[in-house]
């Protein structure tokens, strides 16, 4: 069976109804470009999910049971005003693009060095990888991104 795909982007939606948590089947949901404050809980049990764009909404937290996504391939949370990632983001082992450029980031959970298929620092905002430059973040964090998403790994990574 197909995978479904939902664009609800560019309305002033803030909340989704929980009914919604029943699309177990649903692959892509377009989210951008609203008013959403928190991702809505019925999405955590979309189970199917493979890509899920919540740019540009008013996004201050990922919730932990970001987790529940297993099937996740593409998260993009650009432009909103994230302050920190949830450790159990870093358990999305098909994680091959993590958008979080323009928010709050100050720093990223120690654990971030599991998302191997990342791969590396994107600039490009079609490339594969993590895109993490335009935020807020602290030194020594910021210095060790120059020298690529390895580096920032081996700086998380447990000695």
């Amino acid at each position: 069976m197909r995978g479904l795909d939902e664009t609800l982007a560019n309305n002033q939606i803030s909340a989704l109804p929980s009914s919604l948590a029943a699309m177990h089947n649903l692959t892509k949901l377009n989210l951008s470009h609203n008013r959403i404050v928190h991702i809505p809980t019925c999405v955590y049990s979309m189970k199917g999910l493979v890509f899920l764009h919540l740019a540009c909404n008013r996004l201050e937290t990922i919730a932990d049971q970001i987790q529940d996504l297993v099937n996740l391939k593409i998260l993009i949370v650009e432009g909103n005003s994230i302050h920190t990632l949830p450790k159990t983001l870093c358990f999305l082992e098909s994680l091959e693009l993590l958008n979080v450029d323009f928010n709050a980031l100050q720093s990223v959970p120690v654990e971030m060095y599991l998302l191997s298929r990342l791969g590396r620092l994107a600039c490009h905002p079609l490339d594969k990888g993590l895109h993490i430059i335009h935020n807020p973040l602290l030194k020594p964090i910021q210095e060790v991104l120059q020298g690529g998403l390895s580096a920032l790994y081996n700086y998380l990574k447990p000695t």
